[in-house]
């Protein structure tokens, strides 16, 4: 195999270069959902208040919180669109008790252009139809410069061509932060998280069991410049790039755990053109190889990493070494005592864990690990006084 088929999208200009962006992001989810002094902010309540949630939404002012109460909340006309408001929009009991059901054909919750919503504490969840599949995110549709705030939620079973969880379209800037996102299917690309030419935070995500007929079972992502971090790549499938695929990116990828994941070509992580930077990783136990990188320089080599993959070893401070997980196959990947990946990442400050020592390698590891879930959107995961680990 030479090349990857490339998705069916217009030709853009390349995107911009990595950057260091966990602050960055975190600095404008702040900015987005400050309120204006001197507004008052109101909660509308589903069903007491309002019948439906959109109902509810319409009537929603700036800084508003829609709080639904738990129950199934069928969308029987079409998906739920969130137009250009700063609302926040969660659920009192949680995501096991609270589900919002889309129609097929459409992805269940479209971010229209400029919305600037908080989704909190949902499960997102679509019904399958081979005749009625969305083109474009089956659980959640982020649309050209919106940028929602998608925390806590479940999304699963959705499915669509690109993004059968998530799609991030052109310009967009979603903070995606401690969901579990599993079992979505994409007939091409980004079973979980399809990207493409966005500028996301991905952050403390679980992505599991989920599928792509072309590349990146649990996250795609073309021409884009996402920052993703603290995320678990668990058992995702795809004919390329089982973990994540990358092509012609500037994608961030940081601390992560990618572990049992299969594809015709790598299993983990594959990498096609751009300058993907991979650093403080766990590749692990992936098939077929944790990682492969085609027309890539040496910016794309991993960095302080543990890969099962003997060609890095000894390279940019990488090993090759179980990494001691407490229970792999129950998906349980914190580190035992004694795991080589202890405080063995970059030696670079910016990765050092929260307490201040040298990075762990993998989802638990630096910055924006440890946080206790769920959270709430005014205290997104960062290098914030008085941060606590979680055991």
């Amino acid at each position: 195999m030479n090349h990857l088929p490339l998705p069916r999208h217009p030709s853009d200009r390349p995107a911009g270069g990595p950057r260091r962006r966990v602050g960055l992001f975190l600095l404008l989810a702040a900015l987005l959902l400050a309120r204006p002094a001197g507004v008052a902010a109101g909660t509308l309540h589903v069903p007491t208040d309002y019948p439906t949630i959109l109902d509810a939404l319409i009537r929603a002012g700036q800084g508003d919180t829609v709080l639904v109460a738990p129950g199934e909340y069928k969308l029987y006309f079409g998906n739920l669109t969130i137009q250009n408001r700063k609302v926040t929009l969660k659920s009192s009991g949680g995501p096991a008790q609270t589900r919002i059901i889309g129609r097929p054909g459409r992805p269940v919750i479209t971010f229209a252009r400029g919305s600037r919503t908080v989704l909190q504490g949902f499960t997102i969840t679509g019904t399958t139809d081979p005749e009625a599949i969305s083109n474009n995110g089956g659980g959640i549709y982020c649309a050209p410069s919106s940028a929602p705030v998608i925390i806590g939620c479940v999304i699963r079973g959705n499915q669509a061509v690109f993004g059968g969880g998530i799609y991030c379209d052109l310009r967009s800037a979603p903070v995606i932060v401690n969901n579990e996102i599993r079992d979505n299917t994409a007939l091409v690309s980004g079973g979980g998280i399809f990207s493409f030419r966005s500028s996301a935070a991905i952050v403390n995500n679980r992505l599991q069991g989920n599928r792509a007929g072309n590349s990146g079972g649990g996250i795609s992502t073309y021409r884009d410049s996402s920052f993703i971090t603290n995320c678990f790549l668990w058992r995702n499938r795809a004919g390329f790039g089982g973990g994540v695929s990358c092509e012609r990116a500037a994608t961030t990828l940081a601390n992560n755990t990618v572990t049992a994941n299969r594809a015709g070509s790598g299993g983990g992580i594959l990498i096609q053109g751009g300058s993907v930077r991979l650093t403080n990783l766990i590749l692990w136990q992936n098939r077929d190889r944790d990682l492969v990188t085609m027309g890539t320089g040496p910016m794309s080599r991993p960095n302080s990493s543990d890969l099962k993959d003997r060609r890095f070893r000894g390279v940019n401070g990488n090993i090759t070494a179980d990494p001691l997980f407490v229970d792999p196959a129950g998906g349980d990947f914190h580190l035992r005592p004694g795991s080589p990946c202890i405080n063995t990442g970059s030696m670079d400050p910016f990765y050092n864990d929260v307490d201040g020592s040298r990075s762990d390698m993998g989802g638990y590891g630096g910055p924006a690990a440890g946080w206790n879930r769920p959270l709430s959107p005014w205290t997104l995961p960062g290098r914030m006084p008085g941060a606590r680990r979680r055991d």
